[in-house]
């Protein structure tokens, strides 16, 4: 058996400057190089900017993790009918060898990027300019536990009921090497150690969005503390956290962490005067997201009739059907989200990645959202259904209000109970979340048992459970190091 995971390999990221849209390809292709770019704070900036740019990949968040694949089997729209075996989520060979393998190792190459700044940043510590190094480290430290979580999330089964299950690797060093799959538990108690950490040194270094927002310009300025919202920033890590503790079944943390950032971060509601403009990912709003250089080409490649029709009655009506999920035309995310498409045929096609901005300095025009205000307001509703179902209301009305629900109650009826409050949830977890991935994951932490459905006769279709984890790779499975759960006779595990 080969000693090494040919899936866990140290990849040289792309190297970037500190202007996120002027980023400077660097290839360190031998470890000579990486020598040299670890002498000096710039140097790590620039591994810590490639690491972010090798997220913005087709692969990962630049498309599968995010409006492509995520979005799609949560049936936020029907992604070409012609592909009927995995829409049906009938994952074949072709499938899974064009979708998940991929994912896996371009997730796990830019964790081996990460880790190899992290190796001996500490060393280097006096490089940096005051609160850098805190910054950078912080960064690094998130961006792992980001990482790993959403691997879990994919590729093991449910948390909650599943914690000693054997599920992934959860690797810290960058080094080619055969890495032990751990128990859910143990992963994710790693996740919060890299996520404790990370909110620490990022207090520690002062990071400016911790006050206020930031005006975010479209050359992301000459300094590394520009443009925070395209980082992992302070805020960021609070709300992953409120995310992580709520995949974890832990609501009474998840809405600690969820209310610290309705309460205390600068975020503030974008006005319909400001969407209206141009501005559809909602800028103000977003905690974290990335700048994909790419976004428009992959916007018009991709978001045609044939590829990206809203699910639910998608052959008829745009206000039929289109209503038939934001219920209210009134909504903000139906009225400048949603757009007809090219050929005249009345069906609706998602437009939030098609970033119309006239002036450079209100946003950025290649924006892909990856947390935003909204969910946390989700969460914390989620987390009171029962405990404070009164507060759960008033978060949802004021979530809704702020999306163009004028009637008094917003839509959210008094004296709701928990079971009504969940509904409310998830409805609005699919309209805030459209395009960007996390209405699956909702679905697969909620132990779905049916999907949307493309048709409003029919709005709903029983799936099974096993189709919301993800098939590790066969060369994973051959080569990797994966305990086995049968017993030896001495009563230890092989």
């Amino acid at each position: 058996m080969k000693k090494f995971n040919i899936y866990i390999i140290f990849l040289s990221a792309i190297l970037i400057l500190a202007s996120c849209s002027d980023w400077l390809d660097v290839q360190p292709s031998t470890e000579k190089d990486r020598a040299d770019l670890v002498e000096s704070a710039d140097g790590y900036k620039k591994m810590l900017y490639g690491t972010y740019i090798n997220l913005t990949s087709p692969t990962l968040y630049g498309g599968n993790l995010t409006y492509g694949l995520l979005a799609s089997l949560g049936r936020d729209y029907v992604k070409d009918l012609s592909y009927v075996s995995w829409v049906h989520y009938n994952y074949g060979d072709d499938f899974r060898s064009s979708y998940f393998d991929p994912i896996w190792s371009t997730m796990y190459n830019n964790i081996a990027n990460v880790n190899s700044i992290l190796a001996d940043i500490d060393e280097h510590k006096a490089s940096f300019r005051q609160g850098e190094y805190e910054l950078v480290a912080g960064e690094a430290y998130a961006e792992r536990a980001f990482m790993h979580f959403d691997l879990l999330r994919m590729f093991a089964p449910n948390y909650v009921g599943n914690e000693d299950a054997i599920a992934i690797p959860y690797i810290t060093s960058y080094e080619a090497a055969r890495h032990v799959h751990q128990t859910a538990r143990e992963v994710m108690k790693r996740v919060m150690e890299d996520l404790d950490q990370a909110e620490n040194l990022l207090k520690a270094g002062n990071d400016p969005l911790i006050n206020s927002l930031q005006e975010i310009t479209y050359k992301g300025g000459d300094t590394f503390t520009a443009n925070r919202q395209y980082h992992f920033n302070y805020w960021a890590v609070e709300a992953l956290k409120a995310r992580v503790y709520l995949y974890m079944g832990d609501k009474a943390n998840a809405l600690k962490y969820a209310q610290a950032v309705i309460s205390n971060a600068p975020f503030t509601w974008t006005p319909e005067s400001v969407i209206s403009s141009g501005d559809k990912v909602f800028q103000s709003e977003m905690i974290f997201g990335l700048d994909v250089p790419e976004l428009p080409n992959y916007y018009e490649a991709n978001f045609t009739s044939e590829n990206f029709v809203l699910a639910e009655m998608g052959w008829s009506s745009y206000n039929v059907y289109s209503l038939n999920i934001f219920e209210d035309a009134n909504d903000y995310r139906y009225l400048y989200l949603l757009t007809n498409d090219k050929n005249g045929n009345l069906q609706a096609l998602p437009s939030k990645l098609k970033q119309d901005v006239g002036s450079s300095k209100t946003m950025k025009k290649q924006t892909i959202p990856l947390i935003r205000l909204g969910e946390m307001y989700l969460i914390a509703a989620e987390c009171q259904a029962e405990s404070n179902p009164a507060e759960a209301i008033q978060l949802l009305r004021t979530l809704k209000k702020n999306r163009g629900y004028f009637a008094s109650d917003a839509g959210v009826a008094e004296g709701s109970d928990a079971n009504a409050i969940n509904d409310y949830v998830r409805r609005e977890m699919r309209k805030e979340t459209y395009s960007e991935g996390q209405f699956w994951f909702y679905l697969k932490r909620t132990d779905s048992a049916s999907v949307p459905n493309f048709s409003a006769w029919s709005p709903t279709t029983p799936v099974q459970l096993s189709v919301y984890t993800f098939a590790i790779p066969e060369m994973e499975k051959e080569y990797g190091a994966i305990p086995s759960t049968d017993k030896k006779e001495d009563g230890k595990a092989n």
